[in-house]
C-alpha cells in the first residue's frame, strides 16, 4: 500500500468522524448561537483529552485519539486482513478559546512532535469540528515532547508540554 493510499484512507476516515461530530453538534447549533464554547457538550471532541493548558489567556484543550483502534473495528466489520500498520495513527486536536472564552476558528497551528522513533515532527494543523488537528506517528513507547504554536490574527501563542506513552 503507497503512501498515498494510507493518507486516503487516513483522511477518509477523519472526514468519518468528524462528519459525524458536525452532524450531532449541527442539530444544536440554533440553541447554541450566541453562546462560548463553555456550552459545548464534552461528546462535541475528537479522542481523549490529555492536557491543557493556559498561555497569554487562551486556553488550549488537547485531545488524543489512536485510529489503529478505529481500524481494527472497521477490519472487522469489513473482513479485512493482512493490513499493514499505519505510518501515522495518532489523531492530536487542539481545541483553542480566547481571553473572551470564545472558540478560535482562525488561525494557523503548528506542531513539532520530538520522541519516539523520529526525531521530530512538524505539522500544520488544519481546521475541524471546532479545533485544529494533525495525524503524528507516537507508536513507540516513551515520553514526547508537544511543542504548539499558534498565529490568531497578530497574536502568537507558544505551548510545550511532555506525555508519555504507554
Amino acid at each position: 500500500m503507497t503512501t498515498l493510499h494510507k493518507t486516503i484512507i487516513i483522511l477518509i476516515t477523519l472526514l468519518a468522524l468528524t462528519g459525524a461530530a458536525f452532524a450531532a453538534s449541527h442539530e444544536d447549533a440554533s440553541a447554541m448561537k450566541g453562546h462560548d464554547a463553555s456550552a459545548m457538550k464534552g461528546g462535541d471532541r475528537i479522542g481523549e483529552l490529555f492536557h491543557e493548558s493556559m498561555v497569554d489567556g487562551y486556553m488550549l484543550s488537547y485531545y488524543l485519539m489512536d485510529m489503529r483502534a478505529q481500524k481494527k473495528e472497521d477490519a472487522a466489520a469489513h473482513g479485512s486482513h493482512g493490513e499493514k500498520e499505519m505510518e501515522k495513527p495518532h489523531h492530536i486536536m487542539v481545541y483553542i478559546m480566547d481571553k473572551d472564552h470564545k472558540v478560535v476558528e482562525k488561525a494557523k497551528v503548528g506542531f513539532l512532535i520530538k520522541g519516539g522513533v523520529k526525531e521530530s515532527q512538524k505539522i500544520m494543523g488544519m481546521y475541524m469540528s471546532k479545533g485544529f488537528g494533525i495525524t503524528a506517528d507516537m507508536k513507540a513507547k516513551g515520553t514526547y515532547t508537544i511543542v504548539t504554536k499558534a498565529m490568531i490574527g497578530d497574536t502568537k501563542i507558544m505551548d510545550k508540554f511532555d506525555y508519555e506513552m504507554k
